[in-house]
């Protein structure tokens, strides 16, 4: 599942860039869940105490509180920990700059294995 929540989620990031060159609010909000698909990078931030550390955490987190009545964010979320990302809620999260119902919305037809190719 994690892998084409990763494969659709770059192709619909190369899909939603075509356009007028203005970022769409969709655009921006897909933008949000890329970090998820590099675990290398993402244990560097953790392995540096990186900000970017904590905020991709607190994503996580996030969407884990938006999981409990879908099936498919509780398993990407649970994969998401198998792959050594955390679930942290930060006790001070920055100031969003997404809606996060709509980064949920955009994570949970990632994981659709009939959306994109």
């Amino acid at each position: 599942m994690y892998r084409q929540f990763c494969r659709n989620l770059k192709h619909f990031l190369s899909i939603m860039e075509y356009g007028n060159g203005k970022k769409s609010s969709r655009l921006k909000n897909a933008e949000v869940l890329l970090p998820l698909t590099d675990i290398e990078q993402y244990e560097e931030y953790k392995a540096n105490s990186s900000e970017a550390y904590g905020v991709i955490s607190n994503l996580i987190y996030e969407i884990s509180q938006h999981s409990v009545n879908n099936p498919a964010l509780k398993k990407l979320v649970w994969e998401l920990w198998a792959y050594g990302f955390d679930i942290e809620q930060l006790e001070q999260p920055p100031p969003r700059n997404y809606d996060i119902d709509e980064v949920v919305k955009i994570a949970d037809l990632m994981l659709s294995t009939h959306y994109f190719n």
